[in-house]
């Protein structure tokens, strides 16, 4: 009985990488997701594809020069890095852009208030920066690339 238990608890962490390859796909795939939809900083409003002015004007009154240009790549890290993240190609690369996007928007917009507005994107932060060092596992675009590659250098 105390095997059972004992296996049921090492359970995906002790020679089980299957099922830590499913923790990461479904982790990037919500990760992805989120930052992709969640935020509708990308998708049109009032007709207006990007950041919206009063999102530029933040970027402005954060201190960072050329808030268009800065403003876009946090945009564009946010809905095309949350696609490439969903599935799983360039799955690092996305990662890091967000990691940095979430960093920022914790400890620089919300300067590291301990509210619910610097909760979330502290939330976000942590999954970027799993997702970065864990990688995308095997249930990803760049594991299936990852394998024939490394069927085909044989």
């Amino acid at each position: 009985m105390l095997k059972r238990i004992a296996h049921f608890h090492s359970f995906g962490i002790n020679g089980n990488a299957k099922t830590v390859d499913i923790g990461l796909a479904i982790l990037r795939i919500m990760t992805g997701l989120a930052l992709a939809t969640v935020f509708e900083k990308f998708m049109p409003r009032d007709g207006i594809w990007g950041p919206q002015q009063w999102f530029i004007d933040d970027v402005e009154a954060m201190g960072f020069p050329l808030p268009l240009v800065f403003a876009w790549a946090a945009v564009c890290a946010e809905f095309f890095g949350g696609i490439a993240m969903m599935a799983g190609i360039g799955t690092r690369s996305a990662a890091l852009l967000n990691v940095i996007v979430t960093f920022t928007a914790a400890f620089v917009y919300h300067e590291g208030a301990v509210a619910e507005s610097a909760l979330t994107a502290t939330v976000f932060l942590t999954m970027t920066l799993t997702i970065l060092f864990a990688g995308p596992g095997r249930f990803s675009l760049d594991g299936l690339l990852l394998k024939r590659n490394e069927h085909t250098t044989i």
